[in-house]
């Protein structure tokens, strides 16, 4: 009996550690039953601003094993790998903490909270204005720039202090329109201007996503194919029955700043120029915002309509494919696509694994273009931004000039392009440039602006009609276009940088230093050719002024004879406040001068 009463008096200690080897699975303690186990807690990462931050756990288990991370305990959509990536991080992310919940059919074990210490970097302004083709502003659009946002107002224009990097990646998104991104290079002792122009959709469709489909653009060769079962959630949450496909091309012969990016790809640790022959965003959402992807193994088929200004003899029949990738800001090949079609209506057709925007584009072979940035009292101009675009191709490439104003510019070999740059707000006049097969110099430096009284105006249009003409009447009486093309350096202080005879543009008109009283600018339909017309071109006129944008394009009433557009007026006052009216008006025959005023002056801003 004593025995058995030792027996006795032990079984309550043993029932109560078998209980504790087989406890709630809290705080990881081991599990002999096959339960999870974390062997490896969270750990807390310090990052800088603006970066990603990392959190990884180990667990084990006799089960197949699920995760889900936690921030300060609520469940974050999609986060159900071992290891959790965070968007790029901001103030107030300082403090947060991190945990997974690993799971299997026995049980669950939740990991250590892991604390996310986030380094605040300097900061630099970011501010601009969002139009659409257009020319419409655009209120209501979201600017990103890592974690920090902003709503452009009424007037379409955003503010917000970044952090300051060689390359922030700033994005643009608004409800019917495709999104774009810009890389700017931003520092703390001056505001950096980032403009954007959003495309419209160009369709919107429902697919279902068990079935499938096509989605196609109406008047356009872009195209969508959907197989059956193709669609998931990005963030790996069960998918909707219908999801809608909005699908846009990008024309970049039209203007390459509708392009996301800065034209380039890398290749080893160089980035190398690339050239664009058309491009097609694709965006996949279901009716509760949630982006939608193809899944692992699966393809779609695409069509991108072939928009270059490359001449037609040079147009590639095969084509790498490029994807642009948000989180670098640059375009990664990814197999290729094939010319199909009948002129004017081809395309590029191949099959890709994921969406995004996709390019038809060709890394160019380039020669370095050199020059000099100067400023009207003939002095260096360092860190001014310095970009180029083609004429004969669709690209643009960009340099800084250095401390002495000069600069080194990869462009496309035995090309025409144009150059312009920009600094502290300030443009400086176009010049025209071809290039050979090896490096050359600009016979001149480009002049920028005494002051933020200058304009800029730029045209461009489509392939037909070949030749449409830049025209502008100064207050002066002076009329400034092809057969008088100004000067920046002396009275008028206006210039045609840049006239085109051979379709797509652009002609470049600048003023250094403005007049008191009316500018008026209108354009001629030189080829006197209507199939199409300038409306149907398309013809699209660019004012910059001030650091603001503005976008002109004709309305009705162009005709078979009207070969004259009058598009708008500026009124200059005499402290450089400048009144823009929109014109929009069709003639046969130019437009009047406006009223001179007694006296010649220029303004002079407070």
């Amino acid at each position: 009996m004593f025995a058995w009463f030792k027996y006795l008096l032990w079984l309550p200690l043993w029932l109560a550690l078998s209980l504790v080897g087989c406890g709630g699975g809290e705080g990881g303690q081991e599990s002999s039953d096959g339960r999870p186990t974390i062997t490896t807690q969270p750990a807390a990462q310090t990052v800088n601003e603006g970066s990603s931050a990392t959190f990884t756990v180990v667990a084990a288990g006799n089960a197949t094993l699920s995760y889900q991370w936690t921030r300060g305990g609520v469940a974050i959509a999609g986060a159900t790998s071992a290891t959790y990536a965070t968007p790029a991080t901001g103030a107030a992310d300082e403090g947060a903490t991190f945990a997974v919940i690993v799971t299997n059919s026995l049980g669950s074990v939740t990991s250590q909270a892991a604390s996310l210490h986030v380094t605040l970097m300097p900061r630099g302004t970011v501010a601009g204005e969002v139009r659409t083709t257009d020319g419409a502003v655009l209120q209501g659009a979201t600017v990103t720039a890592g974690a920090v946002s902003a709503t452009t107002n009424s007037a379409g224009r955003y503010t917000m202090s970044v952090p300051v990097g060689e390359r922030v990646l700033v994005s643009f998104s608004a409800t019917g329109h495709a999104g774009t991104q810009r890389p700017a290079a931003v520092t703390a002792s001056s505001s950096t201007t980032v403009n954007a122009q959003l495309i419209p959709v160009g369709a919107s469709q429902a697919v279902n996503v068990v079935a499938g489909g096509v989605v196609t653009v109406p008047s356009s060769t872009a195209q969508v194919t959907f197989p059956a079962n193709a669609l998931v959630r990005e963030d790996g949450a069960a998918s909707a029955a219908s999801v809608t496909v909005a699908v846009t091309p990008i024309d970049p012969s039209l203007d390459v700043n509708r392009m996301p990016g800065d034209y380039t790809t890398m290749v080893g640790s160089t980035a190398t120029p690339i050239e664009s022959f058309g491009a097609i965003s694709v965006d996949i959402r279901d009716a509760g915002g949630a982006r939608y992807n193809l899944a692992s193994g699966r393809s779609a088929t695409i069509r991108i309509p072939l928009s270059t200004r490359t001449p037609s003899s040079s147009t590639p029949t095969s084509i790498p494919l490029f994807y642009y990738n948000e989180s670098t800001g640059r375009w990664v090949q990814e197999g290729t696509a094939t010319l199909q079609g009948t002129a004017p209506n081809q395309y590029y057709e191949g099959t890709v694994t994921h969406f995004s925007v996709w390019n038809a584009d060709q890394v160019i072979e380039t020669v370095y273009l050199n020059g000099c940035v100067r400023n009207a009292a003939n002095q260096p101009v360092a860190n001014a931004l310095v970009a180029t675009d083609g004429i004969t191709y669709s690209g643009s490439s960009t340099a800084t000039s250095a401390t002495d104003g000069t600069f080194r510019v990869a462009v496309k070999r035995n090309s025409q392009l144009t150059v312009t740059a920009l600094a502290n707000n300030l443009l400086t006049n176009t010049l025209s440039a071809t290039s050979g097969s090896s490096d050359s110099t600009l016979p001149s430096c480009l002049v920028l602006s005494e002051t933020a009284a200058s304009l800029n105006i730029r045209l461009t249009w489509g392939e037909l009609p070949s030749d449409v003409d830049s025209h502008i009447y100064l207050p002066s009486g002076s009329h400034i276009y092809y057969g008088s093309t100004g000067s920046l350096l002396s009275p008028t202080f206006a210039n045609l940088d840049v006239d085109d005879t051979t379709g797509y543009g652009p002609e470049v008109v600048t003023v250094s230093k403005l007049m008191v009283g009316t500018y008026r600018y209108f354009l001629r339909n030189y080829s006197g050719t209507f199939n199409p017309g300038m409306t149907a071109s398309p013809v699209r006129v660019e004012l910059n002024l001030n650091g603001a944008q503005r976008v002109f394009v004709p309305g009705s009433g162009e005709g078979t004879s009207n070969y004259y557009w009058h598009a708008f007026d500026l009124v200059v006052a005499a402290d450089c406040s400048v009144t823009i009216t929109p014109v929009n008006t069709w003639s046969a025959s130019q437009p009047a001068q406006p009223t001179q005023p007694s006296t010649l002056t220029y303004c002079s801003a407070p």
